[in-house]
């Protein structure tokens, strides 16, 4: 049996999102991703991104007072004074290119420089801004990986964004060398790297017209900006029961009672859930053949989606999906690391998704109003080219406003084909949005929502341990819900599940409170 800790969650998907429905149109093949057989057949890849993305853990040299260890996860890159990367890049065509910096830093004015053979270009860092606070007991000296309470000390240090640089850098054809250098003492930390993008001059209009074309066709989420807040269960094959035997998965499938479990979530006054499909093993809660295709033997016969969807709906309550999409396509995770290896090509990976969406559109409609897709940063670091537009399609089959939001945990979203932010924001007390779409920060541009642990660590897969208490009372969940209500933007809260459909009896208590709290003043006046 697999056994996952916070770590192993963390680097299998930094802890679902929505989508709609219309087949692959000739719209795809004129964008920058890929074009599908209109039918359903196989993805291509019809052109590589234009942009350029050079990570921390493909720099050729990393040197200076710089910080790569187990609490960096190969993903971000601190700088604890002066520091310098390297990267070889290779180009078809000679031009220049436009520069964005993605990092994270509480230092005003800390100066960056970005060279290319004979171009220089050289700026002052802003502060960043995003919607963590810092630990009320500092950062963390020595930070450890995320199975450790000093990874989450660093909270201060995840306010990532994407900062366009003044200036231009010019490269070559064949292979270039671009360097960047961050000036500063050495002591504490004063600048952390996500990524550096090169945006090709010649091709700017067309990226550009490929994000306006994404956010023209995001779906209406009016209905979830006005839903106060929901639940989000982890029902996976690792899933334990209160005490006791474990039952194989699709044995605790077959015994779940889906009126109680929506009777749960009545109760609690959740006027949406998220269910997990997958995580860590690729478990299917349905008999879906593309699935059951790249998996044997990890679907069920039994189609819980479908019933469940339907006894929520009696209820008023909607239902949306989570899937770890490295899982569904197999790649490969890296070890120590949140990075993975892909074991299919572009074109495969995304054909094998593109299958998988479809059927589940088709078969569902309207009974899914959305996905949550986890461990995108990952999924787009191994897969550069991904067709995005293409996958946005496949995800909208059957249901035009189905949402999805593509997780990329802390990290600024590198495409624009989804409708809301995955929100991963774990932890309260969180900074408010103050509007319904996200100003700035990781999720710019998207409808804002937030994800919030309320007891165990997203799933119960301890054996005869008692889900753990509640982390907030009713109270302090109410009052940060109806700061949430008054901006439209949605909290999702993560409520451990046993093995029998059943949750804490501490956490059933403190969401019936909640739902008293929430609820029976009515809705608070809009900022938005």
């Amino acid at each position: 049996m697999l056994k996952m800790n916070r770590k192993e969650f963390l680097r299998t998907g930094l802890s679902t999102m929505a989508v709609a429905g219309l087949p692959a149109s000739a719209g795809a093949a004129a964008g920058l991703g890929a074009a599908a057989d209109a039918d359903g057949g196989p993805v291509s890849v019809t052109k590589l991104d234009p942009v350029i993305r050079l990570y921390p853990a493909k720099a050729a040299s990393r040197s200076g007072e710089l910080r790569f260890g187990p609490g960096e996860l190969s993903i971000m890159l601190p700088f604890l004074g002066a520091g310098e990367l390297l990267w070889t890049v290779e180009v078809a065509e000679p031009g220049e290119y436009d520069l964005a910096l993605c990092y994270s830093t509480t230092q005003a004015g800390t100066p960056v420089t970005i060279e290319a053979g004979a171009s220089k270009v050289s700026f002052a860092a802003k502060v960043t801004e995003g919607y963590f606070y810092p630990d009320p007991n500092g950062p963390s000296e020595n930070p450890g990986d995320p199975d450790s309470d000093s990874f989450w000390t660093m909270r201060e240090y995840y306010l990532f964004e994407r900062v366009p640089v003044p200036g231009r850098i010019a490269l070559v054809r064949g292979v270039n060398v671009v360097k960047l250098k961050v000036a500063g003492e050495k002591g504490k930390e004063i600048f952390r790297l996500r990524s550096v993008e090169l945006t090709p001059v010649a091709q700017r209009a067309a990226v550009e017209a490929d994000k306006q074309r994404a956010r023209s066709r995001r779906a209406n989420t009016d209905w979830f900006a006005d839903s106060g807040y929901g639940m989000w269960f982890h029902f996976l094959n690792l899933t334990m029961p209160r005490h006791g035997a474990q039952v194989p998965y699709e044995q605790s499938i077959n015994a779940l009672d889906v009126k109680k479990l929506a009777q749960t979530v009545s109760d609690c006054g959740a006027r949406y859930l998220i269910w997990a499909v997958n995580h860590g093993h690729p478990t299917c809660p349905a008999p879906i053949k593309s699935w059951e295709k790249l998996h044997p033997g990890w679907t069920t016969k039994r189609d819980l989606i479908g019933e469940l969807a339907d006894a929520l709906g009696k209820h008023g309550i909607r239902l949306m999906l989570y899937m770890n999409c490295p899982g569904i396509g197999k790649l490969e995770q890296q070890a120590g690391t949140a990075l993975d290896l892909p074991a299919f090509s572009e074109a495969e990976y995304a054909t094998q998704l593109s299958d998988v969406l479809r059927e589940f559109g088709t078969r569902y409609g309207s009974k899914v109003e959305g996905y949550w897709f986890d461990s995108w940063f990952q999924t787009t670091e191994s897969y550069p080219n991904l067709p995005h537009e293409a996958l946005f399609d496949a995800v909208k089959t059957g249901h035009r406003d189905r949402m999805v939001a593509l997780n990329y945990w802390a990290f600024p979203v590198e495409t624009e084909w989804q409708d809301y932010w995955s929100g991963e924001i774990t932890d309260l007390p969180a900074k408010p949005f103050k509007s319904r779409y996200i100003g700035r920060g990781a999720g710019a541009g998207l409808q804002a929502h937030s994800a919030i642990r309320l007891d165990d660590p997203w799933f119960h897969i301890k054996p005869d341990v008692a889900i753990e208490p509640p982390r907030y009372t009713a109270a302090q969940l109410a009052d940060y819900i109806r700061t949430c209500q008054a901006d439209r933007a949605p909290v999702t809260l993560g409520v451990g599940i046993y093995q029998d459909g059943t949750i804490g009896e501490e956490s059933l208590a403190v969401l019936k409170q909640l739902r008293r709290l929430v609820w029976a003043g009515g809705k608070p006046p809009r900022r938005s």
